[in-house]
C-alpha cells in the first residue's frame, strides 16, 4: 500500500464542523511505522488524542501522544521499553495555498476541507524519543543492561594506552613542551 492510501484513516474533515472544541482519537502500531520508515521499523504503539478547538481565524489542534516503544539497548542489546508521552500543538490558517510558514504554524488553501495528521504524529513521536536507547540506572547509580554483555563488550575493548604505537609519544613529548 502506498504512504499516501494508508493514512487517510488519520485524516480530520473540518469543513462541516462547527466553531469549539473537539476531540479525536488515533491509534498508532507497527503498521503505522512501516509507512514512515524503510528499515528498522520502531514496534510501538501509542493512543493519540487530537483536541481541535475551531474557531475563525486560526484553529488550534493539541496533541497528546502516550504510548510505548519496544527497542534493543544500544549498549546490550537486550530489550528495553521506553515510555513515550508527549503534548504539542500545530496551528493552521487559512489562506490562498497550501505553505507551512513555521513547524507549528500552517496554512490551508480554503478549498481544503480536511486535514491528514499522520506526518505530524510520526514527527511528534519521532521528536520525543532519545538521542540514545540504554537502559536507566537503579537507583544506585548502576547499569542494568545485561551484565554479562557488558563484561564481553569490556574484554573486547582495547585500552587507549595499550593501541599506541610507542614511538608516537616522542612526538606528544615534543607537542607537549610548547
Amino acid at each position: 500500500m502506498n504512504i499516501l492510501e494508508y493514512p487517510t484513516k488519520y485524516t480530520i474533515p473540518f469543513k462541516g464542523l462547527k466553531d469549539g472544541l473537539h476531540e479525536f482519537d488515533f491509534k498508532v502500531d507497527h503498521e503505522f511505522f512501516e509507512y514512515f520508515q524503510e528499515e528498522d521499523v520502531y514496534q510501538g504503539e501509542a493512543d493519540v488524542k487530537i483536541t481541535f478547538n475551531k474557531k475563525t481565524l486560526v484553529t488550534t489542534l493539541k496533541f497528546e501522544l502516550k504510548g510505548k516503544l519496544n527497542i534493543a539497548c544500544d549498549r546490550c542489546l537486550d530489550d528495553l521499553e521506553i515510555d513515550v508521552e508527549v503534548e504539542n500543538s500545530l496551528y493552521l490558517k487559512f489562506g490562498e495555498e497550501h505553505e507551512e510558514l513555521a513547524d507549528d504554524v500552517i496554512v490551508l488553501a480554503e478549498s481544503e476541507n480536511e486535514i491528514n495528521v499522520a506526518q505530524y504524529i510520526y514527527e511528534l513521536f519521532e521528536l520525543s524519543l532519545p538521542l540514545s536507547f540504554v537502559h536507566p540506572d537503579d537507583e544506585e547509580g548502576n547499569s542494568t543492561c545485561n551484565e554479562k554483555m557488558i563484561q564481553k563488550l569490556n574484554d573486547l575493548s582495547v585500552n587507549e594506552e595499550e593501541k599506541i604505537d610507542p614511538r608516537w609519544n616522542d612526538l606528544r613529548k615534543l607537542i607537549d613542551n610548547n
